[in-house]
C-alpha cells in the first residue's frame, strides 16, 4: 500500500515520539522550540475579531490581551497527554492576563482525526465565535490544519468577513497566508519592489494584501499607486484602521490635509491610542496652519512613546511662532 505525504509524516511522528521516549513527549510539549518552530504557522501580526495561530507562546497571549483580546479558543483536546498539559499551561497563563479560555477538543495530527467527536467539536467552536462579543484567538497546535476547519465551517456558515480573512479554499487561504508572511520579512528589510512582486498573485480585496501593498507603494513615492491600494482594502472593510490609516497619509501627500484629517479622525474614533493617527492627524493640523491643536497631538504621540523623534522634531515646528 503507497502512503500518502501525510501519512508519512504521521508515521514518522509517531515513531520518533515511541522511539524517543522522553526526548519525543519533551519536544511535543514544546511548540516554540526550534524542532517544531519550522513547521508552525506564524503568530499573526494583526488581530482581528477572529484571528488564527498556532498555540501561543506567553508573550503572544500577553500581546493579544494588549490588542483588546477576550477569548482563547483552544482546538486542542485533553485526550492527547501532551496537549492536555498544554491546555493546562495556557488557562494558567491566560488567566494573568484576564483572557478566557474555551477549548473545543479536535485531535488529530498532520490532520489526521483521532476520535469520532471532531465534527461535533467543530461545530461548537463555530456556534461560539458566531456570537462573539469580544476578539478571540482560535488555535490549534501548529496553527495549520485544526484551524483551517474551523475556518471554512465558518465560511459556509455565512458568518461576516469584516474582521478576517475568508479567502476561498483551505489551499488558498494558506498559499495567502505564506505570501503574506514572506511580504512582511522583505517588508521589514524595506525591500519594498520585492514585497510587491510577492503579492501581485494574491487577490486584491484583501485587507492585509492592501495594507501592505499599500505601505511599500507609499515608501517607493508612488502615492496614487498607494492610494489605490488602501482603497481597495476598504472596499472589503471600509472601517479598517490599517488601511484608513494608510490612505490619510496618501491624502497629506498629496496636499489635501482635510481629508486626510477626515481620515485620521475616523482611525482614532476605533482606536484612541493609534500612535500613527495622532501623529498623522497632527501633522495635518500642521499642515492647515493649525499650531496649538498640531502641538496638542504632537504631546499625545510623545506620551506614548517617548522616543519618536518626528514626534520631537514636529513638537519643535509646532511650537515655532
Amino acid at each position: 500500500m503507497k502512503l500518502s505525504k501525510p501519512s508519512i509524516l504521521l508515521l514518522i511522528a509517531v515513531l520518533l515520539l515511541l522511539g524517543g521516549g522522553g526526548l519525543g513527549y519533551w519536544i511535543l510539549l514544546s511548540p516554540g522550540s526550534i524542532w517544531v518552530r519550522w513547521a508552525r504557522a506564524a503568530f499573526p501580526p494583526h488581530i482581528t475579531m477572529i484571528t488564527f495561530g498556532p498555540y501561543p507562546s506567553v508573550r503572544e497571549l500577553q500581546r493579544f490581551s494588549e490588542r483588546g483580546g477576550k477569548y482563547v479558543v483552544s482546538l486542542l483536546d485533553p485526550r492527547l497527554p501532551y496537549e492536555k498539559k498544554l491546555i493546562k499551561r495556557e488557562t494558567a497563563e491566560a488567566a494573568k492576563y484576564g483572557l478566557t479560555v474555551k477549548d473545543f477538543p479536535m485531535a488529530s495530527v498532520f490532520d489526521h482525526r483521532l476520535f469520532s467527536d471532531y465534527k461535533d467539536e467543530e461545530l461548537k467552536a463555530v456556534d461560539f465565535l458566531k456570537h462573539l462579543d469580544s476578539p478571540a484567538y482560535v488555535h490549534c497546535y501548529l496553527g495549520k490544519h485544526r484551524v483551517i476547519h474551523v475556518r471554512n465551517a465558518l465560511l459556509k456558515a455565512g458568518v461576516s468577513a469584516r474582521y478576517w480573512t475568508p479567502t476561498g479554499s483551505g489551499k488558498q487561504y494558506w498559499e495567502l497566508v505564506n505570501g503574506l508572511s514572506d511580504a512582511r520579512k522583505e517588508f521589514q528589510k524595506r525591500n519594498y519592489a520585492r514585497v510587491l512582486m510577492i503579492l501581485d498573485p494574491l487577490p486584491a480585496r484583501d485587507v492585509d494584501v492592501a495594507d501592505l501593498r499599500g505601505w511599500s507603494h507609499y515608501h517607493l513615492g508612488l502615492y496614487s499607486d498607494a492610494t489605490a491600494d488602501f482603497e481597495a482594502g476598504l472596499e472589503v472593510d471600509p472601517m479598517n484602521p490599517r488601511d484608513l490609516e494608510g490612505l490619510a497619509y496618501c491624502r497629506l501627500q498629496q496636499g489635501n490635509p482635510v481629508m486626510a484629517q477626515r481620515a485620521f479622525n475616523m482611525v482614532l474614533s476605533r482606536e484612541p491610542r493609534n500612535e500613527g493617527a495622532l501623529m498623522g492627524l497632527g501633522l495635518a493640523f500642521l499642515a492647515l496652519q493649525n499650531k496649538p491643536a498640531a502641538a496638542g497631538m504632537f504631546r499625545k504621540v510623545l506620551a506614548l512613546n517617548p522616543d519618536n523623534k518626528e514626534a520631537r522634531d514636529s513638537f519643535s515646528r509646532a511650537e515655532t511662532p
